[in-house]
């Protein structure tokens, strides 16, 4: 697996509990900027996964209709948590989304290797 996305699993997995934490909290404001900032991570594991330098996030809805491997509804459940980052759902999604997307980023690399 790619080291940079590898990095980006890691900082996921330590960063989501205060994430959760906000939510718990019910301090939406708290968790708005970093779901903003995982949201952009994910979408560059997205775009390494597929072997495509992560210049400018901005079109990524374009971006991934061309990719070969992406997590199932991916398009739809990015919006979703662009649209509201703010709410609990779509940190549900976003963390569903790592998890379901990190299995497929080491099935991707074991076939290619």
């Amino acid at each position: 697996m790619n080291e940079k996305i590898e990095n980006i699993f890691i900082e996921w997995k330590e960063k989501s509990k205060e994430i959760a934490l906000h939510f718990k909290n019910r301090n939406k404001q708290q968790a708005k900027e970093p779901m903003k900032y995982f949201l952009q991570q994910l979408l560059k594991t997205i775009y390494l996964g597929n072997g495509v330098q992560p210049d400018d996030l901005m079109n990524y809805k374009n971006d991934l209709k061309e990719f070969k491997h992406i997590p199932v509804n991916a398009i739809e459940r990015l919006s979703f948590i662009e649209d509201q980052p703010d709410h609990y759902q779509s940190f549900i999604q976003l963390s569903e989304l790592f998890s379901e997307w990190e299995k497929k980023v080491v099935i991707i690399k074991k076939r290619s290797t």
